[in-house]
This record gives structure tokens, C-alpha cells and sequence, in this order.
């Protein structure tokens, strides 16, 4: 069985599904293995969704630092205290791991969320004052 690393960036391929050779299915299938995180958990979860597509067997892993950019802008105090338990020899399980992500994925959809409604209210209030201005543009 050919054994093969393909690297993309990010999102290569979204919408198409990845054929896998002759044989491949045997080994496993095809394996996802993320070095980041994304703000939004959704888009995490269709990276995973690349493997395991028509039937075929697939696996998914993710393998990020306390600080991933992500943990860094939206919660570096909990990533920053987590990371000197675990560099003391302490052990972090696999739930604070979970916790972690989620917290940090959450902040961050809430932060876009709210600058989206703060661009709609703007666009609406420009909108409101260019009605009464008399143009016809």
C-alpha cells in the first residue's frame, strides 16, 4: 500500500470529495491531522469531514500548543496557566484540553458575531440618514 503526506493550507479542496487511491481504504483511509485552530468550531469540523467521505474508513486528529494563536487573543490567562501546570509535570486532561477550545472558539464567535450585527446597525443608520438627505442615489 503507497503511503503518501499530502500538505494543504487551510480549507484546500472544501466541496470536493478526495478520492482515495486503491488500497488506501485498507490502511486506514485518509488522515486529518490540524496544526491550528479556526475561530469558529464549524469550520474545524469540516476539515475533519475531508476523511472518512462516501463510506470510505478515516480519522482526524488535532495536535496545537497553548499558544495557538487562537488560545493567545481569546483566552491567554487560562492557556497561560494550563501550559505552566503542564510545564511544572503536571498533567492536563483531556477534558480541560476540550474546555480550553471551547472557551477559546466560543470568544472568538461571539467577538465576529458582534462586530457583524455592529456593521448591519451602521449600514442601517447610513442608510436612514442618506434617505433624508434628499439624494436620489
Amino acid at each position: 500500500h503507497a503511503k503518501c503526506i499530502t500538505v494543504a493550507t487551510n480549507m484546500a479542496g472544501r466541496g470536493t470529495d478526495i478520492k482515495l487511491a486503491l488500497g488506501i481504504s485498507g490502511s486506514g483511509g485518509l488522515h486529518v491531522i490540524a496544526t491550528e485552530l479556526h475561530d469558529s468550531g464549524r469550520i474545524d469540523r469540516q476539515l475533519f469531514g475531508r476523511s472518512a467521505r462516501q463510506g470510505d474508513p478515516g480519522s482526524g486528529e488535532t495536535i496545537v500548543a497553548f499558544d495557538d494563536d487562537l488560545f493567545v487573543a481569546q483566552v491567554p490567562r487560562v492557556a497561560g496557566w494550563l501550559a505552566r501546570r503542564a510545564g511544572k509535570g503536571g498533567t492536563v486532561s483531556a477534558f480541560e484540553i476540550m474546555l480550553l477550545r471551547w472557551l477559546a472558539q466560543g470568544a472568538a464567535e461571539r467577538r465576529n458575531r458582534d462586530a457583524r450585527e455592529g456593521t448591519l446597525k451602521h449600514d442601517r443608520r447610513l442608510a436612514q440618514v442618506l434617505a433624508f438627505s434628499g439624494r436620489g442615489e
